[in-house]
């Protein structure tokens, strides 16, 4: 199981989004390609960064052609900016990280129940990733105990 990743995200100093993003490279390596065998189809993220004024909605879709299961995340800036007493108040990177943690692992865990009888290996494997996918999440700080 392979992974792709791109990102949508500003430029800004204050933004980590697309650094911590590719950290799951590393998560490629440590879970992933255990279920190579298992699960066969490429995981796509796609991590964005923008203002609610956009009303960007995440989504997911599996493209049978490509054989890949995509995930289309938000992280809305104002999240990871807080414009408070009259200016921003930037997070920083460690925890942006554990924003951009839950919202990948809750969004992963919600699209293997939708598409556990449409995609092969995940009515079979996909608990057991998710478990692995949570013990990576709490060891690399993308999730809190």
């Amino acid at each position: 199981m392979k992974i792709g990743l791109t990102s949508d995200t500003p430029s800004a100093k204050w933004c980590w989004v697309s650094e911590i993003g590719d950290e799951l490279y590393a998560f490629e390596q440590d879970v992933l390609l255990k279920y190579t065998d298992k699960l066969n189809f490429e995981l796509w993220v796609c991590f964005r960064c923008l203002p609610k004024a956009y009303e960007w909605k995440p989504k997911r879709r599996f493209y049978k052609d490509e054989n890949a299961l995509g995930m289309d995340l938000l992280i809305e800036e104002e999240t990871i900016r807080p414009f408070v007493d009259g200016r921003y108040h930037p997070l920083s990177k460690d925890e942006q990280r554990l924003i951009m943690g839950e919202i990948f692992y809750n969004f992963l865990i919600e699209t293997f129940k939708r598409y556990k009888n449409k995609v092969p290996g995940i009515a079979e494997y996909g608990e057991e990733l998710i478990k692995d996918t949570h013990i990576w999440a709490i060891k690399n700080k993308w999730l809190e105990l």
